[in-house]
């Protein structure tokens, strides 16, 4: 599966079904990627996810498997992804 470490972020820690409210969700993100040795790995998969032009980020979001949010555009979900999974481990 691409981007495996972006898909299984979304449908755990940022799934609705969750309901984490989001500093928490954050919190959990990172604290998860640091234990696991994995936050550079998901760096890079971030990075490569935003240059691919054939992803639908809404169906990243929102989809029969899983839901984050619901939202209008691709770019909504774009920005959404950068604010809660690329901003948090770049600051």
């Amino acid at each position: 599966m691409k981007y495996k470490n972006l898909h299984h972020m979304l449908t755990t820690i940022f799934s609705a079904d969750f309901g984490f409210p989001e500093e928490m969700a954050i919190s959990l993100y990172k604290e998860g990627l640091q234990s696991s040795g994995k936050l550079e790995e998901m760096r890079e998969e971030l990075i490569e996810a935003f240059k691919d032009e054939s992803i639908s980020w809404k169906d990243m979001l929102f989809n029969e498997e899983y839901e984050v949010l619901d939202v209008e555009t691709d770019e909504e979900a774009k920005e959404y992804i950068k604010k809660m999974l690329w901003d948090p481990i770049n600051e």
